[in-house]
């Protein structure tokens, strides 16, 4: 289970107690393992990961906490001393260096410039030929991995600084391989500034076209200790010694490119609001025409020295303005407040808001204005998740249950990619009919599923063990494995629920409500996909076979019926004999049903009150003849002599979708089951897919069969032109399915021509 947010850092509880676990930071990657693990097994954990890991042996929380507290500050002196150990130059000093390097030679060069006399042409080009030389000259050292041109600048820089550098460990080689990369990149600005080519506006100029002079003052952006810079690419996270921004009146040095991203400030400083208030609907707007001294935001979410926690939110506001292209009137109150806060979104508020833009017809991205899709008044005024299909109320019950009783209800941008691994790997354990019970949703949380779930593997686990131990065959054990085994999420399922929360990170990104995404790890490639897939069994619909003979053997195929209209009955043969959906053949009524040319049929469209798949699924369709001979039309007559509009009045829709089907496929699978005939694979639309089965295996028409079954055709000629098609066309090619149902006890009874036969067969006379 994940550890509870009310827990200190690296305490977790687990079935047997308290533990205690942190990751080894990479610095310890070349120490040996016995060294960490004292020499016993108990400490050391073998994984991939270098994790350390301790039971606490207590179940009390106080104790727990304590000592957990205990081993991270001992676990903070050790990863110190190791680094102090191991490091001659410290990340944030390499930093500073190599800042400072970049800074003094294009201040020094803009200083030349201001100064100098004007000169020739001749002399001008000797200047880019010199730069081109020293360009080729540090190629070629970088090439050769020649430290030495970087020396002599990298020891003037460490005078100025006043540091005192060693360069005879592995830190100065790579301090002298950037110091290389910043003299070349030093090179290429000082090459292009001759040539008269900036990166961007002067400052004065910029303040000049402003629309708004009266707030661009050129000030400098101060901390109490000075502003902090990002670290480079070679160094670790932590930040570079506190210096103060240049003015805006200053001049700007354009230094290799950072990891980070360049931003600029409307605002002098962060205790000073501006002085005019900012409308909500044109605060972005303005943060992008506004402009003053530029701000260099490291990638990572952790504040320089010297910012307070206010000030860093304030920063990365500044850097990344929420863009909310929503008409937020529609939203609840709820996430209008999520929205107000512009940082700091909550994982529930963050669920709610994905799924409540969904519900509203919002589509992604979210980063530019969108049309809604049309959504109807009544339902616009429901909940959430009374809004959404059935697709994505699932996803939404299952993200509220699952990522929440994980991660916590806490700010999405403290989430950790970690975390969410860890979320990963749990979401497999989660049993397969999770949540199809809404009074078992209401009773157990996800992780409650889970700990079931895992207690009743463990007792089958342990039941197989003890099988083996008395020497039961090998038969007796795949018995017991295969009929104790808990079955868990399928891969389809697991990849569905997996890739909402990269939505939802994409969401959030897109809306610039986030400045950090951890959601982004849930997302997977084909190959990978495929490479999951091929660790289950295939769970493909199969065509029924003759074990459908089994189905129709029996009871409610073989005795008299209490209802002659009992769905039960007339569903499966309708499905097996035309190829017609569950929901289809459930929400008939006998105003379906006509005749033309004297052929009777069926009419699927979509009404107020009856739905179907697509477009393409409305359609008419013959009656098959042997459904006829059952009685199927006298059902019909009997449900407009009793006043009904359905086939089936007796159905009642699910509670959750709402449909005939939520219910019947339950009822169905459970009669299957008692009666001896349930198959994994032979469900009720494999009866849809055996009638499909035979279309194509009599090799006929294409359109034809595309309209029996109700998909679109492939072929444009027949896409445009199919829905001419005959009566008599479509009964001609339906006659070539043929089932056998005489074993099927027809509900009206024989008619008097079939007694009549009969009689005939064996030399006998009817008498009235």
């Amino acid at each position: 289970m994940a550890r509870s947010r009310s827990f200190p850092p690296h305490l977790e509880i687990r079935r047997n107690g308290y533990y205690w676990r942190r990751r080894i930071p990479s610095a310890f990657n070349g120490v040996d393992r016995m060294a960490i693990g004292g020499g016993g097994s108990d400490i050391w954990t073998p994984s991939s990961k270098l994790l350390l890991c301790f039971s606490l042996r207590t179940n009390l929380p106080f104790n727990a906490k304590m000592l957990a507290r205990r081993l991270t500050e001992m676990s903070d002196l050790l990863f110190a001393a190791n680094a102090e150990m191991t490091m001659a130059i410290a990340p944030e000093t390499q930093v500073q260096m190599l800042e400072n390097l970049a800074r003094f030679e294009i201040e020094a060069f803009e200083h030349a410039r201001a100064i100098a006399a004007p000169r020739s042409a001749e002399m001008a080009a000797i200047d880019l030929q010199r730069e081109e030389v020293l360009q080729s000259t540090l190629c070629q050292a970088l090439y050769l991995g020649d430290r030495e041109v970087a020396r002599a600048p990298l020891r003037h820089v460490a005078s100025q600084l006043g540091l005192s550098i060693a360069e005879d460990c592995e830190d100065w080689t790579r301090l002298a391989y950037e110091a290389t990369k910043v003299l070349l990149d030093i090179s290429k600005e000082r090459h292009k500034r001759q040539q008269g080519f900036y990166e961007q506006p002067t400052p004065v100029f910029q303040r000049a076209i402003s629309t708004d002079v009266t707030h661009h003052r050129p000030a400098t952006l101060t901390s109490p200790q000075g502003s902090s810079v990002a670290p480079a690419s070679f160094a670790s996270t932590a930040v570079a010694q506190n210096r103060v921004m240049p003015s805006a009146d200053a001049p700007i040095a354009t230094a290799p490119e950072p990891l980070t991203h360049r931003v600029q400030l409307e605002e002098p400083s962060f205790e000073k609001a501006p002085a005019a208030p900012v409308s909500k609907d044109s605060q972005a707007d303005q943060t992008e025409d506004l402009s003053s001294t530029p701000l260099v935001i490291p990638a990572d979410l952790d504040a320089p020295d010297g910012y307070s926690a206010q000030q860093w939110q304030d920063a990365r506001i500044l850097a990344r303005p929420p863009k909310i292209y929503i008409d937020r009137k529609l939203l609840t109150d709820e996430t209008r407040a999520a929205l107000e806060k512009k940082r700091g979104i909550t994982l529930r508020e963050a669920i709610v808001l994905h799924f409540e833009l969904i519900s509203l017809g919002y589509v992604a991205p979210f980063d530019t204005p969108k049309k809604r899709m049309r959504i109807d008044p009544d339902i616009r005024s429901k909940p959430v998740e009374d809004r959404l299909n059935e697709d994505h109320k699932g996803k939404f019950r299952f993200a509220l249950n699952f990522w929440l009783g994980v991660l916590g209800d806490v700010p999405v941008d403290e989430i950790s990619f970690d975390e969410v691994n860890d979320a990963l790997e749990t979401m497999w354990r989660v049993p397969k009919n999770h949540g199809r019970s809404s009074a078992e949703r209401e009773k157990y949380s996800m992780i409650e599923l889970i700990e079931v779930a895992d207690a009743k593997q463990a007792k089958a686990d342990r039941e197989i063990a003890a099988a083996k131990d008395r020497g039961a065959s090998a038969e007796e054990i795949d018995k017991l494995i295969s009929t104790k085994h808990v079955k868990r999420l399928r891969v389809d399922t697991y990849l569905k629920h997996g890739r909402v929360p990269r939505a939802i990170g994409e969401t959030l990104f897109a809306l610039q409500i986030i400045d950090h995404d951890p959601f982004s790890i849930c997302n997977w490639t084909t190959e990978e996909v495929e490479q999951l897939k091929s660790t289950e069994g295939a769970h493909a619909r199969r065509a029924w076979d003759d074990r459908l003979c089994d189905l129709f053997h029996t009871p409610i195929f073989q005795e008299p019926l209490e209802d002659v209209g009992d769905p039960m009955f007339w569903a499966p043969l309708i499905a097996r004999h035309m190829g017609m959906r569950m929901e289809e053949c459930l929400q008939l009524g006998p105003d379906d049903f006509g005749f033309d040319k004297g052929i009777a049929y069926l009419r699927i469209e979509r009404t107020i009150i009856n739905g179907t798949k697509t477009l393409s699924s409305e359609r008419d369709l013959p009656v098959h003849p042997q459904l006829l001979s059952l009685g199927l039309l006298k059902l019909v007559n009997l449900r407009k002599k009793q006043g009904h509009i359905r086939l089936f009045p007796c159905l009642t829709g699910g509670v959750q979708k709402g449909t005939f089907s939520a219910n019947f496929s339950k009822r169905f699978g459970y009669y299957r089951k008692t009666n001896g005939c349930y198959w994994a694979g032979l469900d009720f639309h494999s009866l849809r897919t055996t009638f499909h089965t035979d279309l194509l295996t009599d090799d006929k028409s294409d359109a034809v069969r595309c309209r029996l079954m109700g998909h679109v055709p492939k072929d444009e000629g027949a896409a445009s032109y199919a829905q001419s098609l005959g009566i008599q066309t479509l009964f001609d090619r339906l006659q070539s399915v043929q089932v056998d149902i005489s074993m099927i006890r027809k509900p009206f009874g024989p008619d008097d021509r079939e007694i009549g036969s009969r009689a005939a067969e064996h030399g006998l006379r009817v008498v009235s």
